[in-house]
């Protein structure tokens, strides 16, 4: 596979403040604009709403560039989180992440990738876009959106 210079790694139970610290930069500024951020609230989802074993570190060339969570459901797989840290945006780093989802995808024979986007997150709406992906549902704070893969 091509892009295989991306490298996921678990994160471990012991790395939950980090992996707190980088949703919360990532996601602050949605969540507060939607329903007022809390610290405490959104801790107590990230530990009661996601299994450890969806969270890894996203590596390319041996160095950690961002966080991905992703679940299989179905006959799909569910990317909860995408997130390139800010010094490595801008440099196809999502695209290669995303390209490599796509890859797992096919290779535990699902048919689709869905995910949530907020309304309001419109550079990350128009990345999903340009991978393909179309708005299924919507209301107003998020987009549900999917793309069928074929192995």
């Amino acid at each position: 596979m091509r892009n295989m210079d991306i490298k996921l790694v678990q994160i471990q139970t012991d790395e939950f403040d980090s992996l707190f610290s980088v949703v919360k930069q990532a996601l602050y500024t949605h969540v507060d604009a939607v329903f007022g951020w809390s610290d405490e609230f959104q801790r107590k989802r990230l530990k009661d709403d996601y299994e450890p074993n969806w969270f890894y570190w996203v590596y390319q060339k041996g160095q950690r560039i961002g966080v991905l969570c992703f679940k299989p459901y179905d006959n799909a797989l569910h990317v909860h989180l995408l997130v390139v840290f800010p010094e490595f945006q801008n440099q196809k780093l999502g695209e290669k992440v995303m390209r490599y989802v796509h890859h797992q995808a096919c290779v535990q024979g699902c048919g689709s990738i869905t995910l949530s986007s907020f309304v309001r997150n419109e550079s990350a709406v128009r990345f999903y876009k340009s991978l393909g992906y179309r708005v299924i549902d919507s209301d107003e704070n998020f987009y549900s959106l999917s793309l069928q893969v074929s192995s």
